[in-house]
């Protein structure tokens, strides 16, 4: 049969270890301890309703067929206040509402075939508040409306079939999740705190759906070799550089991974604007790290020094024209300077004269050389006025006109077509 201790007051530690039951209901019960280390319960488990423990709830290596459900639970043990190491529960675990646990609460190894929910929960201890270790759960695991962890939530190789929803919550400490995979949606929305970590190293997650401002309360970040599939989020991309420059602070020397990374999602989702001004973004950055690593290490020998110190600089017109390639339209503009120097230097020169035929035939005939002036007009070049009279003639007005728009276009193109260059 069940056991249940409704609301009772026990003044003894409760000894349930290697027990068998079909179900355990300790609902509003408080006692100092409880040791269920490998617990066969083939039902649910309450802890809930105002239940209270003084000392540490043992639950190790446990196996609970049905939900176990701590809702409104207080676990008051300031070292340890909840172990369930490597246990397995065939449903969902609840440390909801007024949950509260003073010390640590141990999930390592766990495997849950539901959900981990701990809205509203608080986890007051100090170093690792929760710690799901390499925990399994077959469905969301959710922190949010109210929570509240000042320690670490350590989420190092979980594997979480749903969503990670983190929101609504406040962390004094921060979040440690190297090699954690969500298959669903990483959710961080509202988080609040005063410098908390946040450890995403070789993490891989679905989707990254977060706000803007939410990473706000983030003083360190790590991501390298930090994994999405898609982003869903309202921040535009400065507000992604600013996400990205705190990794930047936090990690040495600069690794460029997680500009790729965010680039290559962007591209997939067709923000392509976007991604170019993250890979610009890179390269600036990848430059001044060459640029440093130059300064600090040992290349201060002649001429190899010289280079290792300009390289960097030497990218610096590649940027300025077409962005380092990810922005080619800029190069339209550059191309219209160029034409635009070109047709007022040409049409400058051929105000003062300075442009003549080139043809062998024309320079030697006699049209030619009659066209010099012989009385020359004051303060007026006298090619000009030669260029001017030879342009009267048969020949003058049978060669090619000069235009200086064409020939600034036919020294641009590098094929001769316009004939601009070949004949003047």
């Amino acid at each position: 049969m069940p056991l249940g201790l409704i609301h009772c007051t026990l003044e003894e530690d409760v000894m349930l270890r290697d027990c068998t039951l079909p179900g355990l209901y300790l609902t509003g019960t408080h006692f100092p301890k409880l040791n269920a280390q490998r617990l066969q319960c083939n039902g649910p488990l309450h802890l809930s309703g105002g239940f209270q423990a003084t000392g540490l709830v043992d639950m190790s290596v446990a196996t609970i067929i049905g939900q176990l459900d701590c809702d409104d639970g207080k676990f008051l043990a300031k070292d340890k206040a909840l172990e369930c190491d490597a246990i397995t529960v065939g449903a969902s675990v609840f440390l909801r509402g007024k949950f509260e646990a003073q010390g640590e609460v141990n999930l390592h190894g766990a495997k849950i075939d539901g959900q981990l929910d701990c809205t509203g929960g608080r986890f007051l201890a100090k170093d690792k508040a929760l710690n799901c270790e390499t925990i399994s759960v077959g469905a969301d695991v959710l922190l949010s409306e109210e929570f509240e962890a000042r320690g670490r939530i350590v989420l190092f190789r979980a594997v979480i079939t749903g969503n990670l929803q983190i929101s609504g919550a406040t962390l004094t400490t921060g979040l440690v999740a190297q090699g954690m995979r969500v298959r669903a949606g990483f959710f961080w929305r509202n988080v609040t705190g005063d410098g908390i970590e946040v450890d995403l190293i070789d993490a891989h997650v679905g989707t990254l759906i977060d706000s803007p401002g939410s990473w706000t309360s983030v003083k360190r970040l790590r991501l390298s070799s930090f994994r999405y599939d898609r982003i869903e989020s309202k921040m535009d991309v400065q507000e992604r550089l600013d996400w990205l420059a705190k990794h930047d602070a936090t990690v040495r020397p600069f690794t460029p991974q997680p500009y790729v990374q965010l680039a290559n999602v962007l591209r997939r989702q067709g923000m392509i604007s976007a991604v170019n001004t993250v890979m610009i973004k890179r390269k600036d950055l990848q430059r001044d790290a060459d640029m440093e690593q130059a300064v600090q290490g040992n290349e201060w020998w002649g001429l190899f020094a010289l280079v290792m110190l300009l390289r960097p600089f030497l990218s610096l017109p590649f940027k300025w024209m077409f962005g380092y390639g990810h922005q080619p339209a800029r190069v339209l503009l550059w191309i219209a300077a160029i034409l635009g120097i070109t047709f007022w230097f040409a049409q400058k020169i051929h105000i003062h004269g300075q442009f003549a035929p080139t043809s062998s035939v024309v320079l030697p005939s006699q049209d030619w050389l009659d066209s010099f002036p012989t009385d020359p007009v004051p303060d007026s070049p006298l090619w000009r006025l030669q260029l001017d009279a030879w342009a009267q003639t048969t020949s003058g007005r049978d060669y090619t006109s000069f235009s200086a728009f064409l020939y600034a276009l036919d020294l641009f193109i590098p094929l001769d077509a316009l004939g601009q260059e070949k004949n003047w």
